[in-house]
């Protein structure tokens, strides 16, 4: 169980166009062994046969993301006889975000971090038994799988400036919408059903010191009937049905925030 690890985190920030936030980043992990288990199958005893052998093995992993987000804003002002004598402007920001990340599979024959062997138990029933030689060391071993996805993030604020009811002078902001946003995946490792369920959230500053938070997810994917009569989980999206989405559920909070101040009142 003799390991080392060494984990190295690349990241940085640059602005594209002045307007386009960049963020790309790089994490490798190494970990360095004495040792290595080695399985087959004994077919005589019916078990799993383990050889540990010496030597040096290097068992490592990476994966890189990178991800772009901008700001637009748009101004109202609303007319005099629309409240325009009180609210001086409205604001909204919108702010939507593109994040792509990366991880070949280091299950690949050519890493040697993943092997397999093949079992023949009693009644003969043959399978493949897939096992790293690294799995049970300090430090475990490489992932399995090749992860390669696309996020697509919105976000957005409303906010209204009106006049001060104690200084005729001032002005003070009014937060009408503090975030209403949504979240949506695509997983393009994935065979089928690329699409995650979709993500919204919304949150209201009720006043000063109370918030209140909704989450909500909608499936992406419809259900289907197959010619048995079954009901099945389908390929087709709920879009291309003409459908938003299925309702899966929501969850709320209510949250209060208080400082110094709350106890001397």
């Amino acid at each position: 169980r003799n390991g080392m690890r060494h984990q190295v985190p690349i990241s940085a920030s640059f602005s594209l166009f002045n307007y386009i936030n960049v963020t790309p980043s790089f994490n490798f992990t190494d970990r360095m062994y004495s040792n290595k288990i080695m399985q087959s199958w004994d077919a005589s005893r019916q078990a799993i046969a383990r050889d540990t052998i010496y030597g040096f093995y290097n068992v490592y992993n990476y994966n890189l993301s990178i991800s772009a987000n901008t700001k637009l804003y748009g101004f109202w002002t609303p007319l005099p006889w629309f409240g325009g004598k009180k609210i001086q402007t409205i604001r909204h920001v919108f702010t939507p975000t593109v994040s792509f990340s990366y991880a070949p599979d280091f299950s690949q024959s050519r890493f040697g971090f993943w092997d397999s062997f093949v079992s023949t138990d009693a009644n003969g029933n043959v399978s493949t038994v897939i096992y790293s030689p690294f799995s049970s060391s300090l430090y475990g071993t490489a992932p399995r799988g090749k992860t390669g996805s696309v996020t697509l993030d919105v976000s957005n604020n409303i906010e209204m400036k009106i006049r001060s009811d104690k200084d005729s002078t001032g002005y003070k902001k009014i937060s009408l919408i503090d975030e209403l946003g949504g979240s949506l995946s695509y997983n393009m490792a994935a065979k089928s059903r690329p699409w995650s369920d979709l993500s919204m959230r919304i949150r209201l500053k009720l006043t000063k010191s109370y918030t209140f938070s909704m989450n909500a997810v909608f499936a992406t994917y419809a259900y289907d009937v197959n010619e048995k009569g079954n009901v099945y989980l389908s390929d087709h999206t709920e879009w291309s049905r003409g459908r938003f989405g299925r309702f899966q559920g929501m969850s709320q909070n209510l949250s209060y925030t208080f400082n110094n101040d709350t106890f001397k009142k």
